[in-house]
């Protein structure tokens, strides 16, 4: 039975994945998320091609109108979406805790695809997941809602502070109003003190990444660099492995 779980989890993941990439392309145009349609001629697609890993599969990925090629983000979100949610579900259990976390990295997907392509992180996705995470401080074990607060609290006043002097010290755009709100619903789903794990595990990364891309000349000083991403991926690890790497590096 859990096989069988674990691939109609996994699958539903592939659908989930589609869901998210329609959101990421139409929410930053500030429409409503409609029937899949070519970037290119503006054409509606065929249903077959709704779900962008079928169509790879099948050599269909592309435009029947104007053969544009489907952009290879689709399939991969979809893959990606859908290997965290077989992940989870070995890890929890087809249990409350499972689905408040794949909705917690549903959102957190979501977020990297405005905001990796598109620098935005919206208060349409930030804004209700917040209400979720309180939500789900009491249901899922994990965290009580007085640390959830906490370390909400935590991240959004962390997260401010570093925005201000960063676009002091910087420039408009070093960190905005997204990324604090970012902060925020992560320290609501990690709660407090591991909130301070998840800001460590963000700066590391972020740290490490931008060092390697001004080493390689990808990057110029003064290029902006989306840190939203590196706060979801501090976050989701913080989030499932938490605590093993407080034990870990405290060695209790």
């Amino acid at each position: 039975m859990e096989q069988v779980g674990l691939a109609l989890v996994t699958l539903l993941g592939i659908p989930i994945g589609a869901i998210l990439n329609r959101l990421g392309t139409d929410l930053p145009a500030r429409r409503p998320p409609r029937r899949p349609f070519c970037p290119y001629c503006g054409r509606p697609r065929p249903w077959y091609q709704w779900i962008a890993l079928p169509a790879y599969l099948t050599g269909h990925a592309h435009c029947p109108h104007c053969g544009a090629a489907i952009r290879a983000r689709y399939p991969l979100v979809e893959l990606a979406t859908a290997f965290l949610f077989g992940f989870l579900y070995l890890r929890y259990g087809l249990t409350v805790r499972f689905g408040f976390f794949a909705a917690y990295t549903a959102i957190l997907v979501l977020i990297g695809i405005t905001d990796f392509e598109r620098r935005l992180i919206l208060n349409v996705v930030t804004v209700p997941a917040m209400a979720l995470a309180i939500v789900g401080s009491f249901f899922t074990g994990h965290i009580t809602w007085k640390g959830a607060l906490i370390g909400g609290l935590v991240g959004y006043l962390t997260f401010l502070v570093l925005a201000l002097v960063g676009n002091a010290l910087v420039g408009p755009g070093a960190l905005g109003g997204g990324d604090v709100k970012l902060a925020a619903f992560v320290g609501l789903i990690t709660g407090f003190p591991l909130i301070i794990e998840a800001i460590v595990l963000t700066t590391l990364a972020g740290g490490a990444t931008s060092l390697f891309l001004l080493l390689t000349r990808l990057r110029r000083p003064k290029d902006p660099i989306p840190y939203g991403p590196f706060l979801i991926i501090g976050g989701w690890v913080t989030l499932i492995w938490g605590m093993e790497i407080a034990r870990w590096f405290f060695g209790l």
